[in-house]
């Protein structure tokens, strides 16, 4: 089907930097754990009530002069395979066979912190950093800039209705539940 009958099918929004956020969807460019280009196009869609959510995020870090970056949303679940079929660690990729990947259902996004000039802001890790450094419970080791920058993000995406995945700092569920999308859209 094509982009816009999925879209209105499964209550879908596309974000992109005309609402604000920065886009740099790795799974785009080979640039990711993968070592490969997954995604033909670096598109960012999510539920259109998840992606509210988001932008509630971004309004409130804009007043603080910050931006969202987002990396990955809506994730076709044959790219979940593949990804699985990698790495089969279910604190880093979820099992596509348990239909609980919250990438697959629109409902999750992988992002940072960015300031206006478009610079990262210090974090843990890189993306997609597989190890404790990734951790949330990892916090109490980062300096006190790391720590404040990985906790506000957090706390402002807890406020605006997503939960935080433990072993990923840059990955956040919707709190809200979906179907998993077993259907791809061209």
């Amino acid at each position: 089907m094509d982009k816009n009958e999925f879209m209105t099918k499964y209550k879908m929004r596309e974000l992109s930097e005309k609402d604000g956020f920065i886009l740099d969807i790795i799974y785009a460019t080979p640039n990711n754990f993968t070592k490969e280009i997954l995604y033909k196009t670096p598109i960012c869609m999510l539920r259109e009530k998840t992606a509210e959510k988001l932008l509630k995020a971004n309004s409130k870090l804009n007043k603080l002069k910050l931006k969202i970056k987002i990396w990955d949303a809506f994730r076709p679940i044959a790219y979940q395979y593949k990804m699985w079929e990698i790495c089969p660690n279910e604190n880093f990729v979820a099992n596509p066979t348990k239909g609980n990947s919250n990438h697959c259902k629109g409902s999750a996004i992988d992002i940072t912190l960015c300031d206006f000039n478009n610079n990262e802001l210090k974090m843990p890790t890189e993306f997609d950093h597989f190890g404790i450094e990734s951790y949330r419970d990892y916090y109490k080791n980062l300096d006190d800039v790391t720590r404040n920058n990985v906790t506000l993000l957090e706390n402002t995406m807890i406020e605006c209705g997503f939960t935080p995945f433990p072993f990923e700092w840059w990955h956040f569920n919707d709190n809200d539940n979906y179907d998993t999308i077993y259907e791809m859209y061209e």
